[in-house]
């Protein structure tokens, strides 16, 4: 395997760098803070394509890979997060339609999401409905003019600039999947829901009240749900690994930056043994965690599938993005504790992290089923 870059992507990497640098951090504080969406920012970036990123350029796109989507999301997660996070969102109902929408769907939706004019995201999770798609509520019904869906989904961000929305529902032949459009009469806003972390992608509950789409609607098989969340959140595995490297990056770099300018008697921070050392076993994971994502990346290119590996380098890259923003607040010491300063916001969205995109937990049981086989209940 070769993880070497080549001129473009270099191109590209130092492109995100300066513009998120340049550009995203001058408000990134205060859009956290204030758990505002910039839809003049996310023009900016759709200016650059990088919404659509992996969409080809004859919607709008950039026609590259996952490398490239994973290196615009860890070089936006050095300074935010929650613009990654986005980033992956709308990249993974993007591959959903790319693969299952028709040809009239793609040019009507696609361009606009590339060019950051809209939004769209995939909408599954409910109260009672998490990881267990089997578990949900939302359902759809079908008559002789296409099908009817009924439900409430409770994590649907920005939905006042969502386009377009891939909504799982329950059919009489299993989980099913359906482009809504928002603009729908029976797609409807029921409220806000601040978030803890992640924050300038603010959330609401949606509901779908006798929400009426065309047969052509339903994307895919009916109860073919799986195909089609699998096709895509393999691609949000890797992207959500890249992110975390990002943030576990930017975190230690803030923490850094400060620790070398504080004096403690003859010494700087980073003079003492045992800060040099949790700096080297961070660095050290961080570098483990991108090469195990960029091995997923590159299986997903070449085969269309990386379940395993990107589960791998989602655990290692979220749980180090926790301990390294953990550390950068202990190193930085009571200059961390304000909120003028980034170290609440790494922590916090370093746990939103390892509770997105598959929990720790559900991460680890994927790669122990792979390891040991399907869990057997134990003997009383």
């Amino acid at each position: 395997m070769d993880f070497s870059f080549s001129t473009e992507q270099l191109q590209l990497q130092t492109e995100v760098r300066s513009f998120a640098r340049d550009v995203v951090a001058k408000t990134v504080n205060d859009r956290w803070r204030e758990g505002r969406w910039d839809k003049d920012l996310w023009s900016e970036i759709g200016r650059r394509k990088w919404p659509g990123v992996m969409a080809p350029t004859e919607y709008g796109g950039m026609g590259a890979t996952l490398i490239e989507h994973s290196i615009i999301l860890e070089e936006m997660g050095k300074v935010d997060a929650s613009l990654a996070a986005a980033l992956n969102s709308v990249q993974q109902t993007t591959m959903a339609m790319l693969k299952f929408c028709n040809e009239k769907q793609k040019k009507k939706y696609l361009p606009r999401l590339a060019a950051g004019e809209a939004f769209a995201l995939t909408g599954i999770t409910e109260t009672a409905a998490g990881s267990k798609l089997t578990d949900m509520q939302t359902v759809a019904v079908q008559d002789s003019q296409g099908w009817v869906i009924n439900g409430v989904k409770t994590e649907v961000h920005i939905p006042e600039y969502v386009e377009a929305c891939l909504i799982f529902a329950k059919t009489p032949n299993g989980i099913s999947a359906f482009l809504v459009d928002a603009s729908n009469e029976g797609f409807k806003t029921l409220r806000s829901r601040e978030l803890v972390g992640l924050r300038s992608t603010p959330m609401a509950v949606v509901g779908l009240e006798n929400c009426r789409v065309p047969q052509e609607n339903l994307l895919g098989r009916e109860g073919g749900a799986y195909e089609i969340f699998f096709n895509s959140f393999d691609v949000t595995r890797v992207g959500n690994a890249a992110r975390c490297i990002g943030m576990a990056e930017g975190s230690l770099d803030a923490a850094i930056s400060y620790a070398k300018e504080r004096n403690v008697g003859d010494n700087v921070v980073t003079d003492f043994q045992g800060i040099r050392w949790q700096l080297a076993e961070l660095v050290t994971k961080i570098d483990g965690a991108r090469w195990l994502m960029y091995r997923a990346a590159l299986e997903y290119i070449a085969t269309g599938r990386s379940t395993i590996n990107s589960a791998k380098a989602k655990l290692l890259a979220c749980t180090t993005a926790m301990e390294a923003a953990t550390v950068a607040f202990q190193i930085t010491g009571s200059h961390a504790c304000f909120a003028d300063q980034p170290f609440a916001r790494f922590i916090l969205d370093a746990k939103l992290s390892e509770m997105t995109g598959g929990t720790i937990e559900i991460l680890r049981n994927t790669i122990a089923r792979d390891l040991l086989g399907k869990q057997t209940a134990p003997t009383p």
